[in-house]
């Protein structure tokens, strides 16, 4: 039903419970169907703008979604039953007109999301039963949509020239996978755990942002049909994102990139798969890059007639920063720092390459000793290694530390290049 508040606004009622039922077309792979009752806990919608400007404002204490009465192609009943509960939901949708489309501005939050789901299936001597857990999710995002026939032409170009846009971020806190199952009647017990995740997207006709992160995670399986009794592995962090521009241009632009995988570790059963012997030190693993910089495209990327997979990319490069450069495992690190400049009006120095203009200092920790360590599980031979020190020893001098060798690259105008204050060309 509807109230009229008498500001211009607009309570939406609606019932404390009702079914929804699904079924897939006839004649379809799957022509199963399910019944999902919904239920609602101190719901309430407020619409309100105007017919071109629609506002909806919508909180409920806890909305439940439940599954059951589930058939197969043939109306067989099924042993599946799940439910999802969202509680302390809010949110909000908002639409107007825009330059040549309509934009939406939307947000959503809950306290917490859970969804369980069990089921069974004898013959096959197969079960499983599911429990996901989610704390504050959270998503906010504005669009601007244009014309379907744009969109639908696959010129993501002219769609972002015409005005489309996305610019959205989601997060979560603790989330919490737990499965428990058999399959041909093995039984198995799996558990995934994350402290938190976070992702944003932005796309305009600038710029392309996007990134994804996920802290705290943990894994531990055992049981199935795996061939040891219980994987188990963490990580402190994973993330990845990427920023840079999409516009054809003369000007720098600033860009950057960013990979971690930091403190990975797993169970001494996946380690003694391939190092029974503990040869190599069984500390985290971490791979860092993240990368700063500045250029510029020659041409407009997203336009589908543009070929990028050619020799040469149609790119400048100005400038490159070496934020952090990071990879550590068995005992062995290599870090790099450092900062470039390039001159693109002198590609002939370096085979058609902008001549770089700066400093990288790599610093190597403990490769001596890992590589002693790989020759003595049989990954690689004496002579392999022989040949690596070699290298090392034109390449890097001793460092401050023991087992440490440092490695100073320095690029002059001119296209000298210096390292370790001994010049190479």
């Amino acid at each position: 039903g509807f109230r009229d508040l008498g500001d211009g606004s607009v309570e939406i009622a609606y019932p404390a419970s009702y079914d929804v039922r699904l079924t897939a077309p006839q004649g379809g792979d799957d022509a199963s169907s399910a019944t999902l009752v919904v239920g609602q806990e101190e719901m309430k919608v407020i619409a309100s703008g105007t017919v071109d400007a629609p506002r909806f404002d919508y909180t409920a204490k806890t909305v439940t979604v439940t599954a059951k009465d589930v058939t197969d192609a043939t109306g067989k009943p099924q042993d599946v039953t799940g439910v999802l509960t969202i509680a302390g939901l809010a949110g909000s949708y908002i639409a107007a007109p825009a330059s040549g489309g309509q934009s939406y501005d939307t947000s959503f939050s809950a306290a917490s999301i859970a969804l369980t789901a069990k089921g069974s299936e004898p013959e096959q001597q197969t079960a499983f039963d599911v429990s996901l857990t989610v704390a504050e999710p959270k998503f906010g995002g504005k669009s601007t949509m244009v014309a379907p026939t744009l969109m639908q032409a696959g010129n993501m170009s002219a769609a972002l020239a015409a005005g489309f846009m996305l610019d959205g971020s989601y997060s979560t806190g603790a989330i919490a996978l737990t499965v428990d199952g058999s399959e041909s009647g093995k039984p198995g017990h799996v558990e995934v755990g994350l402290a938190g995740t976070t992702a944003h997207v932005k796309l305009d006709a600038q710029r392309l942002d996007y990134a994804f992160g996920m802290t705290g995670g943990k894994v531990n399986a055992t049981g199935f049909d795996m061939p040891m009794p219980m994987v188990e592995g963490a990580f402190g962090e994973i993330a990845y994102g990427v920023a840079m521009p999409v516009a054809k241009a003369t000007e720098p632009s600033d860009f950057s990139a960013l990979f971690k995988m930091v403190d990975i570790t797993m169970s001494e059963d996946l380690w003694n798969m391939f190092d029974p012997g503990a040869a190599l030190k069984r500390d985290p693993v971490s791979v860092i890059l993240d990368l700063d910089g500045t250029g510029a495209w020659s041409v407009d990327i997203l336009d589908p007639a543009v070929q990028l997979d050619g020799p040469d990319l149609p790119v400048k490069l100005f400038s490159l920063d070496l934020t952090q450069v990071l990879a550590k495992a068995a005992g062995a690190q290599v870090a790099a720092t450092g900062a470039l400049t390039f001159d693109n009006a002198n590609l002939a120095s370096y085979g058609g390459f902008p001549a770089p203009e700066g400093k990288v200092t790599v610093t190597l920790d403990g490769i001596n000793a890992l590589m002693d360590a790989l020759v003595a599980i049989g990954v690689v031979s004496q002579d392999d290694v022989m040949g690596a020190r070699m290298g090392l020893a034109m390449m890097a001098k001793p460092g401050a530390g023991p087992d440490q060798l440092v490695s100073e690259i320095e690029f002059k105008a001119g296209g000298s290049l210096i390292v370790n204050g001994v010049q190479m060309q």
